[in-house]
């Protein structure tokens, strides 16, 4: 009795899929869209690097950040996030690897790590994100903040410790989410700019080669689309 209910139980089930199956897979939720923070393009040293290892740790992000969504605050400052998009990355893995990506493109540095895994660094480098997202104050095309306040030391060694903020504002050119992401891309880099160059300025001082001459900017690369 028992496979016999099994069996009506079974080919009533497929009865439905098979009559409904057009419902089912039917939609009308776009799909996600991924997109990638470019980091500072490279470019060739002026001096040879310093003989330091750099530790950037995940970046301590502000309430809202830590997720996959692109985050959107509205006029009324209400925290929102952006339909059918996101980053590849939670925001603070985002955030590290344009980070260490920007550092290794200045060849500034003998090496820069993300973890503790296999070498020991002399330096550590830790980030908090107070804002990256896209705001909004009317009906028309957003700006995009970043702001982060980085603080740099010598392992274990608080006495050394440095703190430093930078941050920047770029307006999207548009509405549309390809120039809001390039508007991330601008703001980020911007940002990290100032925040490489105040900590290789202050790894050049603890080394004692305060005065070694600065490598030309680094350039930014092509936004991601």
């Amino acid at each position: 009795m028992r496979s016999i209910v099994k069996w009506l139980s079974g080919a009533a089930l497929a009865g439905c899929i098979a009559g409904c199956s057009g419902s089912f897979l039917k939609t009308d939720i776009p799909p996600v869209q991924t997109y990638q923070l470019a980091p500072l393009a490279a470019e060739a040293p002026a001096v040879a690097p310093f003989d330091a290892l750099l530790l950037v740790t995940r970046p301590l992000v502000a309430p809202g950040l830590d997720t996959e969504r692109i985050v959107v605050v509205q006029a009324d400052r209400r925290l929102d996030y952006f339909t059918a998009s996101q980053w590849g990355a939670p925001l603070p893995e985002v955030v590290q690897n344009v980070v260490v990506q920007s550092l290794q493109n200045t060849g500034r540095l003998r090496g820069v790590q993300r973890n503790l895994a296999n070498f020991r660094p002399d330096f550590v480098l830790q980030l908090d994100v107070r804002a990256c997202q896209a705001e909004y104050t009317g009906n028309g095309a957003p700006v995009v903040r970043v702001d982060i306040i980085a603080t740099i030391g010598r392992l274990n060694d608080r006495s050394s410790v440095s703190s430093f903020a930078a941050g920047a504002a770029e307006p999207a050119s548009a509405n549309t989410m390809t120039a809001v992401a390039a508007a991330f891309d601008k703001s980020l880099q911007s940002t990290t700019r100032t925040l490489l160059a105040d900590a290789i300025e202050y790894i050049g001082r603890a080394l004692g080669q305060p005065d070694a001459p600065q490598a030309a900017p680094l350039k930014p690369s092509t936004p991601s689309q």
